[in-house]
């Protein structure tokens, strides 16, 4: 399928594809702001933490978060596919209730018993782990019940496709915790892990309680789950694969954190994680193109509109591209100076290379998170399973033997480009036996060279491949501004960015046709 047959689809069926393509560029926009704001919580609070408290409580705090994290994530163990996969086309309050209450029943149990779990097996991981930073592990609780009530009022937002909502109550969690740690740390000099855990919970609960009770269950009320198990329970097992897939994804995002820990430091977790943490900068894109164009695939896939679905797609895979790009060549020339401001130029030093390491393997990581999309519309979940058990594999065994010949944060930097391209590799050929799309070849060699002349005028400003160059925060910050300007400048006249893109992103900000809501909702059932 050609570039140019994408391109007489839209001319013949504009009606179909741009008119979502316009909806769906301004949540992307919207998402994209929402997402880096949810990125610089990362940038202001590393800082923070490892100037007040150092690097080996920052590392601890990694650690115990990825906990949280992966109880998190496998606490549906897959029951929460139908509330996600037939929220987006439930037509009134009465069937969302029924798909809320089936979930969150289920969701109270495990949480609960995962509570239990956390408070005994986290000291016993630290003990493991030779490492004596205190904390009191009954507060891991209280971080786990705010998440799970979090990702429920999120996912029942953002499957209703109210963006708006789902963003705020996502940044303004988010910048609650920053402030209160900002607070903390002026207030006392100093923080412990304990004061950053607690901070984590109570805003945690703050805000998706109060929209749980007034938001969520107000407008769809209360009731006794009444839904068929039998149905409930083939959803999971559809379910199951993504809560596998998301286990396999933890172990390659964050099993070379525990891997470190093991044969290195803490603190090197918490070197390591300083380099992630801006690398990481470049999962915001694929994360806000995923969130706003998987209700919308689903929508038209679900309507027949199949090659409108694949249209989309495809668009959705070359602005990543456009982004991703410049973001690698970027974070080779700027990233160590950019983390030697941010904490302090030892850290800079010792992750040098990693940052740049790291970045393209997030680069490929992007692609997995838009395929995952994908498999999630055509209901092949198992691809993405199947794909990051090869990248875990790998990960893992590379890490166990390289690690302990060359101590050093580079080389599991280095790995994560083995891991996620292998994952890449194969869903992108799984999922290409449903869902067709392909790569604009045209677009790509416009972004390289683009990427190519922005690299240039960093170079004549100062940088250079794993360089650091210490200066002030706004003398480097104008200097990034300066090469973003550069690239997307020559890419415009390289033909890499057209007028219609251009035309696209302004119509976004247009008023535009609101998504239609539910009727009202039927209260005869309610309790």
């Amino acid at each position: 399928m050609s570039y140019l047959r994408h391109l007489i689809f839209l001319r013949k069926n504009p009606g179909v594809v741009v008119s979502v393509g316009r909806s769906i560029a301004k949540q992307i926009l919207l998402g994209a702001i929402t997402q880096i704001l949810i990125g610089f919580r990362g940038l202001i609070i590393m800082p923070l933490i490892i100037k007040s408290a150092g690097d080996s409580v920052f590392g601890s705090y990694v650690l115990i978060s990825s906990i949280i994290i992966l109880l998190l994530g496998t606490s549906s163990f897959g029951t929460n596919y139908n509330f996600r996969r037939d929220l987006p086309a439930a037509n009134t309050y009465d069937d969302r209730r029924e798909l809320l209450m089936s979930s969150i029943s289920f969701r109270a149990l495990t949480t609960a018993i995962f509570s239990l779990i956390i408070i005994v097996i986290t000291p016993e991981i630290f003990a493991f782990l030779n490492q004596d930073v205190p904390f009191s592990p009954g507060l891991l609780a209280l971080w786990l019940l705010g998440m799970t009530i979090q990702e429920i009022v999120t996912d029942y937002y953002r499957y209703t496709s109210r963006f708006g909502v789902y963003n705020l109550l996502m940044v303004g969690q988010i910048y609650l915790h920053i402030a209160a740690i900002v607070g903390l740390s002026f207030w006392w000099n100093s923080l412990s892990l304990d004061q950053l855990i607690a901070l984590q919970a109570i805003t945690l609960i703050v805000f998706s309680v109060p929209a749980f009770v007034w938001g969520v269950i107000r407008e769809t009320g209360v009731s006794w789950p009444s839904t068929d198990w039998k149905k409930f329970w083939a959803g999971a097992k559809l379910g199951l694969p993504i809560n596998g897939e998301f286990l396999v994804d933890f172990l390659v995002a964050f099993g070379d954190r525990y891997l470190i820990g093991l044969f290195l430091t803490v603190s090197a977790v918490g070197q390591y994680q300083a380099a992630y943490a801006l690398a990481g900068l470049l999962t915001f894109f694929p994360k806000v193109i995923s969130t706003v164009l998987t209700p919308a695939l689903c929508k038209l896939w679900d309507t027949k509109n199949i090659y409108a679905a694949e249209q989309l797609f495809f668009q959705a895979v070359r602005f990543y591209i456009i982004i991703g790009v410049p973001f690698v060549v970027g974070t080779l020339l700027v990233g160590p100076s950019l983390i030697a401001v941010l904490t302090t130029p030892s850290i800079a030093e010792s992750g040098r290379w990693a940052v740049a390491l790291i970045s393209v393997g997030i680069f490929f990581y992007g692609f997995v998170i838009l395929i995952s999309s994908a498999a999630f519309v055509i209901r092949h979940t198992k691809i993405i399973i199947y794909a990051n058990i090869v990248a875990v594999t790998v990960n893992i065994l590379l890490n166990l033997v390289f690690l302990q010949v060359y101590p050093n944060v580079s080389v599991p930097a280095a790995i994560s480009i083995a891991s996620y391209g292998v994952a890449f590799a194969y869903a992108l050929s799984a999922v290409r036996a449903t869902f067709v799309f392909t790569f604009d070849v045209s677009t790509i060699f416009c972004v390289f060279f683009a990427s190519f002349v922005m690299a240039i005028t960093l170079w004549f400003a100062g940088y250079s491949p794993g360089g650091i160059k210490l200066e002030s925060e706004l003398f480097l910050a104008s200097k990034v501004a300066l090469g973003a300007v550069v690239y997307f400048i020559a890419l415009f006249f390289a033909g890499g960015l057209s007028k219609a893109d251009l035309e696209l992103v302004f119509s976004s900000f247009q008023r535009s046709k609101e998504i239609d809501e539910c009727p009202p909702k039927s209260r005869q059932n309610e309790l």
